[in-house]
């Protein structure tokens, strides 16, 4: 998968569409995971890779941050949630609306519904479900059709092993797509320095606006896939501002607006000409029409928390004639080898904190008095 946080754009405006829009399928999640990394030895700094220069020490968390923190917490806590979602984006030259209907319940329970309209000759649908015991993903892009299934007891009982890497268990879980809202904020968490806050209304909700600008330009690139400048105005193309709206008692993130700005007529006309290979301005000032700035809107509507939902919501059952794939063996196969290594990697650790045993003092037992010989 390409660092490339312009594509991700739309997934980072919508957690929910990451398996659909990027990751493709719970396969790919795992399959594009980390490998469990190489910890040093307890009291030992890890060993630095050529080139690379100490990292800075962490700022601490601004007020909003701080919100943003706790919303997530208060998000990851509810049992269970009724929520309809809408996703509206422009961007360069394109404009397509995301319309969906998310649930969750108890016992692993999941649906989510989103239908694309707006591309040109493009529409589309992308449909998860879960019963607790079989999750399924239906995707249909114009005519064709696909359906994937997979046992998700024998994937959740590897990723509760204490020998899972975090970082991999966190990207399978938002791969398959149990993660909801928070994986949201989580994203926006790291990607985002919200440093303004203030408080509001969202359609007759309290809410606070919190607003921020991206934290570096690492990976940010243009379409035609040239790093933009890592100084100076940002094209009108990429997002450079997130207003984030939440809700003040439950930390719902009720909208979200990624917006571009455009430049004086100067410096839009100079952040819209092309670069060469060797990163060097081509063309004239004037030879190319300026990128309209990008607009990406979600909004959360009709949310309930903790509501009673129907066991039949989540039942899906695909058609009898239907191409069924199913992933679970690679998948299990791929999490126990990952297991494997994470498990192998603590051993050698506790060997090489405890000592090698040639190092270890020997201990030579007092001989005992020989007996004498029978008279």
């Amino acid at each position: 998968m390409r660092n490339n946080r312009t594509a991700y754009l739309p997934v980072l405006a919508s957690a929910f569409a990451v398996s659909w829009m990027i990751v493709g399928s719970p396969y790919r999640a795992v399959a594009q995971a980390p490998a469990p990394s190489a910890q040093p030895p307890a009291g030992q700094a890890p060993a630095a890779s050529p080139g690379a220069t100490a990292e800075a020490p962490a700022e601490p968390p601004t007020e909003a941050e701080r919100l943003i923190d706790a919303a997530i917490k208060k998000i990851a806590a509810v049992k269970s949630v009724s929520a309809d979602l809408q996703q509206n984006v422009k961007m360069l030259g394109q404009k397509f609306e995301i319309k969906g209907r998310y649930l969750k319940a108890p016992a692993s329970k999941v649906y989510l519904k989103m239908s694309i309209s707006g591309l040109p000759g493009s529409t589309g649908t992308m449909l998860q479900v879960c019963d607790g015991e079989v999750l399924w993903d239906y995707q249909q892009i114009l005519e064709a059709q696909e359906y994937r299934r997979l046992s998700v007891k024998p994937i959740f009982e590897r990723l509760n092993s204490p020998d899972i890497d975090p970082v991999m268990r966190d990207q399978v879980l938002g791969g398959l797509g149990f993660a909801g809202p928070e994986t949201l904020l989580l994203g926006l968490r790291k990607s985002i320095k919200f440093d303004q806050k203030e408080e509001g209304d969202w359609q007759g909700m309290p809410v606070y606006i919190l607003r921020g600008t991206w934290r570096n330009r690492e990976g940010l690139i243009g379409p035609d896939q040239q790093p933009v400048r890592p100084i100076g105005w940002l094209p009108a193309y990429v997002p450079s501002q997130a207003n984030l709206y939440i809700g003040k008692e439950n930390g719902w993130p009720y909208k979200l607006e990624l917006l571009g700005k455009v430049a004086s007529p100067v410096m839009n006309a100079e952040s819209n000409r092309r670069r060469g290979p060797d990163g060097r301005i081509q063309g004239r000032p004037n030879d190319e029409k300026p990128e309209p700035p990008s607009e990406i809107l979600l909004i959360y509507s009709n949310v309930q928390l903790n509501p009673t939902i129907r066991p039949e919501e989540f039942a899906f059952q695909a058609p009898a004639n239907a191409n069924v794939q199913d992933n679970t063996e690679v998948i299990t196969k791929t999490l126990d080898n990952a297991i494997n290594m994470q498990a192998m990697q603590k051993r050698a650790e506790a060997a090489k904190k405890e000592g090698s045993v040639l190092e270890q003092p020997l201990e030579i037992p007092t001989p005992s008095a020989t007996p004498e010989p029978p008279k």
